[in-house]
């Protein structure tokens, strides 16, 4: 019986490690009013990017190689780049891990401020 009840505990808390999230959440705001707000979730894989707000409203994401770094430009092209409508929310399986991204209420080359 005790072998069972440890068999069990063993395979829920494997199934537990095996899981992971993260989230990252953007907001840019200007005189009280978001002028960007992002939330950009990764769960098991699948990274959704939700847009909820934006003054040109859209938010445009650049997904980025894991040797790139969000600050200054990149030598690798980005992985993907996408324009999300306020209110809606895109998913993306299949990134590899430790994918880096930026999001803008305009559309740019790279991530770094200028």
């Amino acid at each position: 019986m005790r072998i069972a009840v440890v068999a069990s505990l063993c395979i829920v808390m494997l199934a537990a490690c095996q899981q992971s999230s993260n989230t990252s959440v953007t907001r840019i705001r200007a005189n009280g009013v978001d002028t960007l707000h992002s939330r950009t979730t990764v769960d098991n894989g699948v990274a959704s990017f939700a847009c909820i707000a934006s003054s040109s409203g859209q938010c445009h994401y650049l997904v980025l190689d894991a040797r790139c770094a969000k600050d200054k430009d990149c030598a690798y092209p980005p992985l993907h780049r996408l324009a999300v409508a306020v209110g809606r929310t895109e998913q993306m399986a299949g990134l590899p891990a430790g994918f880096q991204h930026c999001v803008s209420a305009v559309q740019k080359e790279q991530c770094h401020r200028e």
